[in-house]
């Protein structure tokens, strides 16, 4: 296999060190970050806890480890050479239009079940009926996933680059909910269920890896919130296209994706611009470029979410368990909501049900600019007929596939709610389990290209390696326990 081109290039400077300057530096973070606090953090992963217990926390643990290492590999090839890393998968066998039809299909199935826009209007119409809606009110529910569906697109109109409007909107969606759970749990929860949850982070060292008894356990359930914890799916491609618009290292000459609205036409290159890894500067410089991605993914990304999802299980674990409630699906932030009111009035039910609505109405149009952007730059460099059509302005092919996105969606939505044939849960769980496919193969592609692709002063240590084959057979493992139940019958 061949690595990126030897490059002449320097390096750019990274910002300095101190936590105020990586804290204006980050980005991609922050991005993918607020759309991993949604339906796994806030719904999906407390339900489990409640109906299986916290010895399952472990898994949570293991996964935002995972995905944080990784997110740092993918980041560092735009770093390094300006492109995104699935740049680096088209150099793989069976070749690049083979690696784009595969990407699109793996992200773009999962993502176009509106299960976050559904689950925010569930939320916003609880508000509005004083109680979780019912079969009956699917006119409402499907009135405010319009709304929540029409407002993410058009901020993605907005900006001069895209990115840094995501980046603007995302760092108060990102902190909204970690202090909203933050003081439900100082206010509500004992120190006993603290106790409890926390002794689930050693989970594994319990029988069975700390899964529960297996005439309890719904592989669909389970898969659902790991593919979830953080963020789930094709993520590194998320974080590395970021990166590369945020103008990282060799990003900075690469170009990006850019707004309508205050945005112009900028080219988008095809090529690869490495920086030449054999000069002491560059590397000088590298190894600062690595403290702003660890920044990034390990506190911003993976930090903030862990402890997010570490808040929402004690205060489900303290609300719930000792009524004997343990509901799935949307209706675990209701009846928390209750719960809640009962010990501080009913002004939780009004603040719960709020933070999961701009929650999850973020996650809906992050997913759409993320999965668009995924499609966009694979076909991108898969096709210089693409590019040609396209004189160099990604957005010509950016907005088209952001307007498929919205109406498969809302097409979608409207045959669930008017129908009956889904519920909001329903299909959020569904798009989680489709992504474990491809968050499986994001963590085994990135061992290669990390190993293979990139020189080799900058390649991976052995603790990084283990952690990405690790997580390679994590995902792998509930990818596998899904199919044999869904296809076989067989739990594992």
């Amino acid at each position: 296999m061949q690595s990126a081109r030897n490059g002449a290039g320097e390096l750019p400077e990274p910002p300095k060190p101190g936590l105020l300057s990586y804290l204006r530096a980050a980005g991609p973070g922050v991005i993918v970050g607020s759309l991993a606090i949604g339906s796994g953090e806030l719904i999906l992963f407390p339900a489990a806890v409640v109906n299986y217990g916290p010895s399952i926390l472990w898994a949570a643990l293991l996964s935002c480890i995972a995905q944080a290492v990784v997110a740092v590999e993918a980041m560092k090839y735009p770093v390094y050479c300006g492109q995104p890393v699935h740049r680096a998968f088209q150099k793989l066998p069976p070749g690049p239009l083979a690696w784009a039809s595969t990407w699109i299909l793996a992200l773009v199935i999962p993502i176009v079940w509106p299960g976050w826009a559904m689950g925010s209007a569930t939320a916003m119409a609880a508000l509005q009926l004083g109680r979780l809606p019912t079969p009956q009110d699917s006119q409402l529910v499907l009135t405010w996933g319009v709304i929540a569906l029409t407002a993410g697109l058009v901020v993605l109109h907005l900006g001069g680059k895209i990115e840094r409007t995501l980046e603007l909107v995302s760092w108060p969606l990102l902190l909204l909910p970690l202090f909203t759970v933050a003081v439900g749990v100082a206010l509500a929860a004992p120190p006993a269920a603290w106790v409890e949850v926390l002794k689930g982070l050693a989970g594994f060292l319990e029988p069975r890896l700390g899964f529960p008894p297996q005439d309890r356990v719904n592989w669909l359930v389970m898969a659902a919130a790991i593919a979830y914890i953080p963020a789930g799916f094709g993520f590194n491609l998320f974080f590395s296209s970021y990166a590369r618009d945020k103008g990282w290292g060799m990003g900075r000459f690469a170009g990006y994706i850019s707004g309508i609205v205050r945005g112009r036409k900028v080219s988008l290159s095809a090529e690869e611009t490495p920086f030449d890894a054999s000069k002491p500067e560059n590397l000088r410089r590298w190894r600062g470029w690595l403290n702003v991605l660890r920044f990034d993914s390990y506190v911003i990304f993976s930090g903030v979410t862990f402890v997010t999802v570490i808040f929402t299980s004690v205060l489900a674990y303290a609300l719930l368990a000792p009524r004997g409630l343990a509901p799935t699906g949307f209706r675990m932030a209701a009846v928390q909501a209750e719960a809640l009111s009962s010990v501080l009035g009913p002004l939780a039910w009004y603040v719960i049900l709020l933070g999961v609505f701009f929650t999850l109405f973020d996650n809906q149009w992050g997913l759409m600019d993320s999965t668009a952007r995924a499609v966009v730059e694979n076909l991108w460099f898969a096709s210089e007929r693409v590019r040609r059509w396209a004189n160099g302005d990604p957005r010509k092919l950016y907005y088209p596939v952001v307007y498929a996105l919205y109406a498969s969606s809302l097409a979608i939505m409207y045959a669930a709610l008017t129908y009956g044939l889904a519920e909001p849960y329903t299909l959020s769980m569904t798009g989680a389990v489709l992504g474990l496919f491809a968050l499986t193969l994001a963590c085994a592609l990135q061992l290669v290209v990390s190993n293979r692709l990139m020189p080799k002063e900058l390649r991976p240590g052995l603790a990084t390696n283990i952690v990405m084959a690790v997580g390679t057979v994590f995902y792998g493992f509930f990818t596998a326990a899904v199919i044999l139940q869904v296809v076989a019958g067989i739990k594992l």
